[in-house]
């Protein structure tokens, strides 16, 4: 394949795992686990295969300067809180296919955070992008009435900040200077630790009730990772987010016969408008 070709096949699999592990989450916490605890037994299983995977690294790993050492100590910590407990508080809080198309106003966060940290002009088609976006974004949680978020929608539009600057940039910032697999697995074990001791802190952590749902959880969550880091390995950043952007669909698929969720007219109308808008990324080189 060309290199386009496996980026494209790797932010397609990403797109598809991380639907599969929406819908998981959200038929779980649906199910009465807790948000909390959810994050942290998926995190722990999770670990076990990313610490086989981190021993072929070793060597690499220690040959990293302290500073790039840090970074993935600093980024774990956020992706654990940032990322991982705020995708369970939103999925707690609303439906799988509302927050799947919520959270791709990670775009306008992306476009924020670029003209913050890398000093990237916000140009009138960024502009044009960003209204169509939030746009989409009022008629999917509003039904095109007075704005009125849930504590969902919430949770997600906090998520899809973090995701923007955790993921979008700090991320593939480690992707480049570093072998895919080290950055997935070193950022993993520290983020899992991280949402740990928060649970133990906090006294939510217990045995929970459906530990074969959440292992096949925390297994999309590996794949996704994987498939992710390999996806900025071979395409820009803007590019995996258009094609990621796919995951609303996949959601849409999974969840009606799943777990029988459907969306209203106008508010598939904006979910179609956020999807469709997103799909300018790589034209517009965000």
């Amino acid at each position: 394949f060309s290199k386009m070709s496996r980026g494209l096949l790797f932010s397609l699999a990403t797109s598809f795992l991380w639907a599969c592990s929406i819908v998981n989450a959200r038929y779980l916490l649906s199910n009465g686990e807790n948000p909390l605890n959810l994050t942290v037994w998926v995190s722990l299983v999770m670990v076990i295969p990313w610490l086989f995977m981190f021993r072929k690294h070793v060597k690499e790993y220690k040959a990293l300067s302290a500073k790039y050492k840090w970074y993935l100590v600093g980024i774990g910590i956020a992706a654990s809180v940032g990322i991982n407990y705020l995708q369970s508080l939103a999925l707690a809080n609303t439906s799988a296919v509302n927050f799947s198309f919520l959270y791709r106003t990670i775009v306008v966060f992306t476009i924020i955070f670029a003209y913050i940290f890398f000093k990237e002009a916000i140009t009138v088609k960024k502009w044009i992008l960003a209204a169509l976006i939030l746009v989409g974004s009022y008629l999917l949680t509003t039904g095109g009435k007075a704005i009125s978020l849930t504590l969902g929608d919430i949770y997600t539009l906090l998520m899809a900040a973090s995701g923007a600057f955790v993921a979008n940039i700090l991320i593939k910032h480690t992707v480049a200077k570093m072998h895919p697999d080290l950055s997935g697995a070193a950022i993993s074990v520290v983020s899992a630790v991280a949402i740990l001791l928060l649970a133990v802190f906090t006294g939510e952590l217990r045995v929970p009730g459906h530990m074969l749902m959440i292992m096949l959880g925390a297994a999309f969550s590996f794949a996704l990772t994987m498939t992710r880091n390999r996806a900025y390995k071979f395409a820009t950043a803007s590019f995996v987010t258009m094609i990621v952007s796919l995951t609303p669909v996949f959601v849409a698929l999974l969840s009606y016969p799943l777990l029988h969720e459907r969306l209203e007219p106008l508010e598939l109308a904006g979910g179609a408008i956020i999807v469709g808008s997103t799909f300018f990324v790589e034209r517009f080189k965000i």
